[in-house]
């Protein structure tokens, strides 16, 4: 009996938040009529019932807001819907006893005003409910209750009409459950429906994290596996690169997909770091500007030494969305140039910055800025079958910056091109503390090869990683599961371990809270090796005790940067 009686509560108390959150909001309104009765007691004369009144409504009103917070921010709120609904059933009977001072003031207009007033508390009641039946049973009982006792208390027992008023509350009790039922059917199939919709898109999700994990395993291999093919003709070097870019083409549609899903989900998550903005912006045009010259075009960059230098951010997604403008920028344009233009801004007495993007290509119309951000969208047929890609960068690039504060909005040129302006917030941030010269040369002549476990179930991960380990000079181990990882720990110690996070059986969470238990490896830095590198993800990597991350498919220079840090250049 305990503990159906639990199960109960605890379904009443997630039935009754919505109701809760109503009745909160309601409050307001409940006020502003209790003052307007006031007001008008102050202008009449025969309501001197009004001041007490008023006293012992407004302490309910405070009661009633007490218990509404309360429960909201309760761990348990189970253990607190009891009061909720006591202190409902008490506002109806405070407020619901006006009605009989009015009637008992003798006039048609005070009746009808009595009656008006408790009609209308048992529609605010139907409203403030939101489908839960128990509130509004102890929402809306007191005032049909004074409907009916009413008449008899103020002496119109002998009325003749009495009983045609009493058919009438009746006919009116019909109507407001009937209403009742029909409001509550409409909200549970609304809340089911959204309910089925949140589980669909975690699903695809879900299912996305799984095709882009497992994906990424072949990507890997066809990125890095061309790229250190040794080809002795011209042919063979052309086509090794050929199929370098189709890797990377890959893995930049399969990180659109991804993002987009995380996006939806509500799962996209930005860090808050230090960092050189204006270095990111002037080594990202850089980065473009042979592409740009292959295909004639300049690429200019305005502006950048006037910008803040070190601000508070995502470094990252900022990368992302300038890489994404003005590649844009140079796939849409065919002859001139593409202008980058940064300018510091303040508004309302915080800083922001202004990175506006714009090229000499045929610009846009206005209906196609309208559809420009929508997924999967392009700017028509032609451009799909010229140009290609997914559709997916540019709302990926407004939502990543509408997450950082900002906004990312588009705009003709004016018959000279289009223009894309990212404008973000741009905190003072701090510069990272200085190394010496003596300690920077003792860091370099220290370093020795290091002995490095990969861990991964894949054996072309485990092959293409070895790879670019020996590559920097490291002694490499492989093991296939967490398993084998924890025997191999067992025997040897390491310099550094990758440790892929998704495994089956054992993942790698599990094996480096192992590892972090005992052995000699308790405090060898742990690499995660992740597909799918969230703010989630990585704090609960971070949580299992684990040093540092890389992402599927693994560039060299990332592996190089999370075993050694970024003091030297890639091999």
């Amino acid at each position: 009996m305990g503990v159906e009686l639990r199960e109960f509560w605890g379904r009443l108390a997630v039935d009754y938040r919505a109701a809760a959150i109503s009745r909160r909001q309601q409050v307001p309104l409940r006020i502003f009529v209790a003052v307007s009765l006031c007001l008008i007691g102050l202008t009449l004369h025969g309501m001197p019932f009004l001041a007490p009144w008023v006293l012992v409504y407004g302490a309910a009103q405070l009661l009633e807001l007490y218990a509404i917070r309360s429960f909201l921010d309760a761990p348990a709120p189970q253990r607190r819907v009891w009061l909720n609904l006591t202190v409902d059933f008490l506002m109806g009977v405070v407020f619901g006893a006006l009605a009989i001072p009015f009637w008992q003031a003798g006039t048609p207009v005070t009746s009808a005003g009595a009656i008006l007033l408790l009609s209308g508390s048992v529609f605010t009641a139907l409203m403030g409910a939101e489908g839960c039946l128990v509130a509004f049973l102890c929402a809306v009982a007191p005032h049909l209750a004074y409907l009916v006792v009413t008449p008899f208390v103020v002496g119109a027992s002998i009325d003749p009409f009495l009983p045609h008023f009493l058919i009438g509350v009746g006919l009116f009790c019909l109507t407001v459950s009937l209403t009742f039922l029909w409001s509550r059917r409409t909200l549970l199939a609304e809340r089911a429906a959204r309910r089925a919709a949140e589980a669909q898109t975690a699903a695809k999700s879900a299912f996305i994290a799984m095709v882009s994990h497992e994906l990424r395993t072949p990507i890997n291999a066809i990125v890095n596996g061309a790229a250190s093919l040794d080809a002795a003709s011209e042919a063979d070097r052309s086509a090794a690169a050929l199929i370098a870019d189709a890797g990377l083409m890959m893995r930049a549609q399969l990180n659109d997909l991804l993002d987009l899903s995380k996006i939806e989900a509500g799962r996209m998550g930005v860090e808050v770091v230090d960092h050189d903005l204006r270095a990111l912006i002037s080594n990202t045009v850089r980065f473009w500007r042979n592409t740009a010259r292959a295909k004639g075009l300049r690429l200019v960059l305005r502006g950048a030494a006037a910008s803040p230098q070190w601000v508070r951010g995502d470094p990252m997604r900022v990368r992302q969305i300038l890489n994404n403008l003005i590649s844009n920028a140079i796939k849409f344009t065919a002859d001139g140039e593409v202008m980058v233009t940064v300018t510091p801004l303040t508004r309302d007495g915080r800083r922001f910055v202004s990175i506006e993007v714009c090229d000499t290509g045929p610009g846009l119309t206005e209906a196609q800025i309208a559809r420009l951000f929508s997924p999967y969208e392009q700017l028509g047929l032609k451009t799909t079958r010229a140009f290609g890609g997914t559709g997916l960068g540019l709302a990926i690039s407004r939502d990543l910056a509408r997450l950082m504060g900002g906004d990312l909005k588009a705009a003709d040129g004016g018959g000279s091109g289009a223009c894309f302006t990212l404008t973000l917030p741009a905190p003072e941030g701090a510069p990272p503390p200085a190394i010496d010269a003596a300690e920077a040369a003792a860091l370099a002549t220290s370093r020795r090869a290091l002995s490095v476990l990969v861990v991964d179930d894949h054996d072309i991960n485990r092959r293409t990683l070895a790879r670019m380990l020996e590559a920097f000079g490291a002694e490499v181990e492989t093991a296939e599961d967490a398993l084998s990882a924890l025997a191999a720990a067992e025997e040897l110690t390491f310099d550094a371990i990758l440790m892929d996070v998704r495994m089956p059986g054992m993942d790698g969470l599990e094996a480096s809270r192992r590892l972090r238990e005992s052995g000699a490896n308790r405090e060898t830095p742990i690499i995660a090796v992740t597909g799918a590198a969230s703010p989630v993800e990585i704090a609960a990597c971070r949580e299992a005790g684990m040093t540092g991350w890389v992402e599927k498919p693994v560039m060299p220079r990332d592996l190089y940067v999370a075993l050694f840090g970024d003091g030297g250049e890639t091999p």
